[in-house]
């Protein structure tokens, strides 16, 4: 049975609801990087689990709590500011020319899509 997602939806909202009962089934399988990053992302920007700065006012004494990030590339904010980085990093090098020739390569599992 295929399962499908409407409306909007975050890569932590889904993680957070269906993560304990998907490692239960699959975990065994699982590389420890992904484990890894997974509880990264599903901690990300949560003060109580992955830290905070405080920052306070010296004068009036208000606080303000920052939560970390998690800096995982599968974070949909996180991931997305380090794709945004590399793209400007990356198109900052190209030659100032009116067209650019980019290779794409696929993986070797994935060429029986492109076969003409």
């Amino acid at each position: 049975m295929l399962e499908t997602f409407g409306g909007n939806f975050t890569i932590k909202q889904i993680f957070n609801e269906n993560w304990d009962l998907f490692f239960k089934k699959h975990g065994n399988k699982l590389r420890p990087a992904i484990i890894e990053n997974v509880e990264k992302v599903m901690a990300c920007g949560d003060k109580d689990k992955s830290g905070y700065h405080l920052y306070q006012c010296p004068d009036c004494g208000e606080k303000k709590y920052v939560a970390h990030t998690c800096k995982s590339r599968f974070c949909n904010s996180c991931g997305k500011v380090a794709t945004d980085k590399w793209v400007n990093t990356t198109y900052s090098s190209f030659l100032n020319v009116p067209y650019h020739h980019i290779i794409f390569n696929p993986p070797s599992q994935l060429w029986y899509l492109f076969r003409v």
